[in-house]
């Protein structure tokens, strides 16, 4: 990956102090001198458990996603028993709540937080800037494993993101990869079968089939709601880059949605409004509506990310049949040419450590262990033990001490499309090997000899021929796609800003698609957005991240 991350120095990232919601909170110290680093002696071996127990604390999300086993619960589940038994280590949850955000604010307000815990990149820099956070590049340095250490290595454009002049105060806890990113057509089988139709070549395609679609089965032929996402994702048809930042040829950095390439995209979805295409209930839909019309069978065309396979298209064929599943397509060109796609800075958070913690080391040992669980543990563990780790979302258990491997995804596609390749052909398929992926496996075998629903997301996304993964992985490996130029935090206007920029765009481009203003309007649409802000949040994106 191409070091897009230019400039992210202190100065642009102490200006999130003034916009921060907790700036007010605390008087601004002066920076933390460089001795706050923790001085850690490297020890013979970063696995060795302790001799005597070990406690540190830590603030946890609740995730309404985690399937909690046999008694199981935050405080008790198969990782913190791992620490325990393996490192003689006692993880204590100072608390946990749905609500994490609001209970942080407060934490660090009354400047009492636990010993480990995971920011923003807008926290981070009010935590630095307080001096409760640890400067982490000592113990790092001696108590990272060599997984920990190539990550920071290989994807030094997002662990600079978590360095404040060069010193590593937030461990970056990454994404599962860019293979995630792509946006794909998808359209249902059953009815592409029976109407005759083939791969759509160009957009001009896709809308055939919508329509034909609409007349042939009843509804409409593209969905959308009252975000216009689906209208952003088909923007790639024309060369628009929709909710990233482009760097333009002169090297300048400008912002995607208001380049007037998406004048030509709001002309054409105008028109398909009026023709009846685009349904006509889009304004009074939000997301889950939108995806209740999919499930009832109002449509048979849909532009999606990688898991439609997961929702809502598991309650659709409980309700249309097995026959009705939707594959994936590329979204095509205007012309058929390559479609590029737009990859955007992903960053789940950031692990911090209390600047007083007394064993900064323990909470590296606990870091170091997840990112052996999905790296070097196949083999060396059993699949069930893997599995009692990563199965049931238990992931979520330790999302405060998480750090992904971002190459996760695109590696699980690989492995779990090889052995499904293997069981189709009617080969022996070693399943020891698959460790944390078994389960992606069992799901795509047991959609194909029972059409079970709740297997038909993994083997949509990476199990069949057409798969969501199998499409993007050809993105990821010939770089077909456009990065996004703020490879980083966003800026003080953006982060003040919130989403009132984008609301702007949304209302207005909305208001041309239904015919209330006409396609001239969206020049004075980027007017009122410049004025709002967006020209000041351009001079500080070319100022952070350009040339």
């Amino acid at each position: 990956m191409q070091n897009k991350f230019r400039r992210i120095c202190t100065a642009a990232l102490t200006a999130f102090v003034s916009i921060s919601t907790l700036a007010g909170c605390m008087s601004k110290p002066s920076k933390p001198a460089q001795q706050d680093t923790a001085r850690i002696e490297p020890p013979a071996d970063i696995w060795a458990p302790y001799s005597e127990e070990v406690t540190v604390t830590a603030f946890v999300p609740e995730n309404s996603g985690t399937e909690f086993q046999n008694g199981d619960d935050y405080g008790n589940n198969p990782w913190y028993r791992a620490y325990k038994e393996r490192f003689n280590i006692n993880l204590q949850n100072k608390w946990v709540s749905n609500d994490y955000d609001t209970k942080l604010n407060l934490a660090i307000a009354d400047k009492d937080i636990a010993d480990v815990f995971y920011v923003d990149s807008a926290r981070l820099n009010t935590l630095h800037e307080a001096g409760m956070i640890m400067n982490l590049e000592d113990v790092f340095k001696s108590y990272a494993s060599d997984v920990l250490k190539n990550y920071r290595k290989d994807y030094a454009d997002t662990w600079e993101t978590g360095c404040f002049d060069g010193q590593l105060y937030g461990m970056p806890q990454m994404s599962y990869g860019i293979i995630d990113q792509f946006q794909y057509v998808w359209i249902r089988q059953d009815w592409m079968k029976e109407c005759g139709f083939s791969e759509p070549k160009t957009m001009e395609d896709v809308i055939k089939i919508a329509t034909t679609f609409a007349e042939k089965y009843g509804g409409y032929a593209l969905p959308e709601c009252q975000s216009l996402e689906n209208m952003y994702r088909l923007a790639l048809s024309w060369g628009a880059h929709p909710d990233i930042w482009v760097k333009k040829d002169d090297g300048t950095i400008e912002y995607g949605t208001v380049q007037p390439v998406m004048k030509e995209v709001l002309k054409q979805y105008a028109e398909w409004y009026k023709a009846g295409i685009v349904n006509p209930n889009f304004t009074t839909l939000n997301w889950d509506k939108m995806m209740q019309g999919m499930i009832n069978g109002e449509c048979g065309v849909i532009p999606f990310a990688q898991w439609f396979g997961y929702n809502p298209l598991p309650d659709l064929i409980k309700n249309q049949g097995a026959d009705a599943i939707f594959y994936p397509y590329e979204i095509p060109t205007q012309d058929g040419s390559k479609i590029m796609g737009s990859v955007k800075f992903s960053n789940e958070g950031y692990v911090v450590i209390r600047k007083d913690c007394a064993n900064p080391e323990a909470i590296m040992k606990i870091v170091n262990f997840y990112a052996y669980t999905v790296n070097d543990a196949v083999g060396k563990e059993t699949n069930e033990y893997l599995s009692s780790l990563h199965s049931f979302n238990y992931p979520n258990c330790v999302r405060e001490t998480r750090i992904i491997n971002p190459m996760n995804d695109y590696n699980q596609y690989l492995q779990v499309k090889g052995a499904f390749d293997k069981y189709l052909a009617g080969e022996t398929v070693d399943t020891s090997d698959l460790g944390t992926n078994l389960s992606k496996y069992n799901s795509c075998v047991n959609w194909v000899t029972s059409q079970d629903p709740n297997g038909v997301g993994d083997y949509l996304q990476q199990g069949n021929d057409r798969s969501a993964y199998g499409i993007a992985k050809k993105y990821v490996d010939g770089e077909q796609y456009v990065q996004d130029a703020k490879w980083g935090p966003d800026t003080p206007t953006l982060q003040a800003a919130g989403s009132t920029l984008n609301d702007i765009l949304i209302e207005g481009f909305t208001k041309i698609i239904i015919g209330e203003k006409n396609i001239d309007y969206f020049d004075e649409l980027v007017e009122q957005w410049k004025t709002a802000g967006g020209a000041k949040a351009t001079e500080e994106i070319n100022a952070t991240y350009g040339k």
